[in-house]
């Protein structure tokens, strides 16, 4: 399962239009989250980013794609953008329940970066 609920069915195609990720996704302990965030066409160049944290201003970044489609890896976290899809695949290896919290997609802009706020859930192991 790549942690999206029942009723998020059409994120499974390529949108382009706007920043969309799943409000909510949970994972077991041990287990690897992954979960998709689909950005507007035309910032496929940008930075995109995965971080942590209660509000937008307060969040810490995790990891980051400098813009580059190339998979990187931070710790147990990685980052992954398809510009031909306009979606950043995140996943998190060995979730544990201190995981557990508010996450942030974040394109990084000129200005203000556009965030979106997923609340992350681990279930125990």
């Amino acid at each position: 399962t790549m942690g999206i609920s029942p009723g998020w069915g059409w994120l499974l195609l390529p949108v382009c239009q706007a920043l969309v990720v799943p409000r909510e996704v949970s994972g077991r302990a041990g287990e690897t989250l992954s979960l998709r965030c689909w950005y507007p066409r035309g910032y496929e160049g940008y930075n995109k980013y995965w971080c942590r944290g209660d509000s937008r201003n307060s969040c810490r970044k995790v990891v980051e794609t400098e813009g580059q489609d190339a998979r990187r890896q931070h710790g147990r976290v990685s980052i992954q953008d398809s510009h031909t899809f306009c979606v950043v695949l995140l996943t998190m290896e060995d979730l544990s329940e201190a995981d557990a919290g508010i996450y942030w997609c974040g394109v990084e802009r000129p200005g203000w970066d556009m965030m979106e706020a997923v609340t992350v859930k681990v279930v125990p192991g």
